[in-house]
């Protein structure tokens, strides 16, 4: 909807329209009985270790049982989930139907990318969308967010086009009582402008990529100023969040950071709580820790392995997710919920590329969406700001029409005025942790 041209050159009254209705029939779709009970049932054992053992038990049990007898891929393995292999996205990519169960209503379709620029689209159900508003609904409660609270939204969507070069950068979804904040247009110039508007309109609560809120907390950090108005908190999720940060956007926010790792798949999802630990949410996903060496002060480090509850529409079974979680000696917290901790989560760190204006563009991951073939991407971008980008791709689906798609998404994120190059390549070089840099700037 927002990259349409109706949207884009719609007056914004129109599009404050536009955005409140489209959250308006979301949340009607989300937000029913079935979420409440759901919630309800989800906070009735977070400190509770029995019953959140008999609640995982009972959810892995039925999650192997329905993929093993509805799913292709796993139809020959037993009921033990120790028999069944691990798998990733290239595997997955590799067998896409062999995973699918038989449909039943209505399919909704959407797509990651991670940090390998390879998308994956992942089918799911209702049932599964409604579960996940149930545990974002937790995690708020977590946050200290009360029904008719206004939050400020300040991610990846591109509610301000990115031609638009003056105020104002964000737009209303009244329903929600929710100002949207573009990710895209926080030049330092426009800083100033994006506290005022969330002061102005009263935000409780801020939902944010850890790359926005922290830009804007820097931002007061030289300025040597603290956020101005009353918030409860911020939550972030989608990127990885630096302890610097957090410490930053804590103390110029003056409240506490709610941090949120999940990922599409549904494969994991680990959150921190008012004391700043990091829990493993093991009611949303069965999680196994695979060793994977130690840190260079010494500390365990550990893959993040999963095998998600909430989509039976696309079971996916002992997913390696590539990303890592230091482990913590901790057993108990002080919050007195009973989830596991980690210390801290790595991977998806922000890499980022510059603009045609110059702002730094951390938000990378949505540029390859849509676009058939590729098995990987990597944006190399020049001291010129010229990019080009190294892809792997399937050659039956990478054709000049999807190579025209890469090359328009990439200018909508920077700027028409970037040039931009596709050049295929065997393979994505790694680093020396065995993970893919979504950018490299040669300045």
């Amino acid at each position: 909807m927002f990259t349409s041209k109706i949207y884009k050159k719609s007056p914004v009254l129109i599009q404050n329209i536009f955005l409140s209705t489209r959250s308006l029939v979301r949340k009607k779709l989300r937000e029913n009985n079935k979420c409440e009970q759901y919630t309800q049932e989800l906070i009735a054992h977070e400190y509770d270790s029995e019953l959140l053992s008999k609640y995982h038990d009972k959810a892995l049990n039925k999650t192997i049982k329905q993929a093993r007898n509805t799913v292709e891929y796993y139809k020959s393995y037993d009921l033990d989930l120790k028999t069944f292999p691990f798998i990733d996205k290239l595997e997955v990519n590799s067998n896409k139907n062999k995973f699918l169960s038989p449909k039943k209503g209505a399919v909704i379709k959407g797509a990651t990318s991670g940090t390998t620029g390879a998308p994956l689209v992942i089918p799911q159900n209702f049932q599964s969308v409604i579960a996940e508003h149930a545990f974002i609904n937790r995690d708020l409660a977590w946050a200290g967010f009360k029904e008719g609270d206004k939050r400020a939204w300040i991610r990846g969507d591109m509610i301000v086009p990115l031609e638009q070069k003056q105020a104002p950068f964000w737009r209303y979804s009244y329903f929600e009582n929710m100002i949207m904040l573009s990710s895209f247009h926080m030049a330092p110039t426009n800083l100033q402008s994006y506290i005022n508007a969330m002061v102005n309109f009263g935000v409780q609560v801020i939902q944010a990529y850890p790359s926005s809120i922290a830009t804007l907390a820097k931002y007061l950090e030289i300025n040597n100023e603290y956020y101005p108005g009353e918030i409860k908190s911020v939550v972030t999720s989608s990127e990885s969040l630096k302890k610097e940060d957090k410490h930053l956007i804590e103390t110029r926010f003056k409240c506490t950071v709610f941090d949120w790792y999940g990922l599409f798949e549904r494969v994991a999802a680990i959150a921190s709580c008012e004391h700043g630990r990091y829990h493993i949410l093991t009611d949303y996903a069965h999680v196994e820790l695979l060793p994977a060496g130690k840190t260079e002060d010494g500390r365990d480090r550990a893959e993040i392995v999963g095998t998600n509850f909430n989509n039976s529409l696309y079971p996916l079974i002992r997913y390696k997710t590539g990303d890592h979680v230091i482990l913590s000696d901790e057993k108990n917290c002080p919050c007195g919920r009973v989830f596991p901790i980690v210390d801290s989560i790595e991977g998806r760190t922000g890499d980022y590329l510059v603009a045609e204006d110059g702002q730094k563009v951390h938000i990378l991951n949505h540029i390859p969406k849509g676009v058939e073939g590729l098995l990987g991407t990597q944006f190399v971008q020049k001291k010129d700001l010229s990019i080009v980008i190294l892809v792997v791709v399937d050659e039956s689906l990478f054709n000049k029409d999807q190579k025209y798609k890469l090359i328009l998404n990439t200018k909508e994120r920077l700027g028409e005025s970037i040039k931009v190059n596709i050049k295929k390549v065997d393979a994505i070089s790694r680093t020396k942790n065995g993970k893919i840099k979504q950018a490299i700037r040669e300045f």
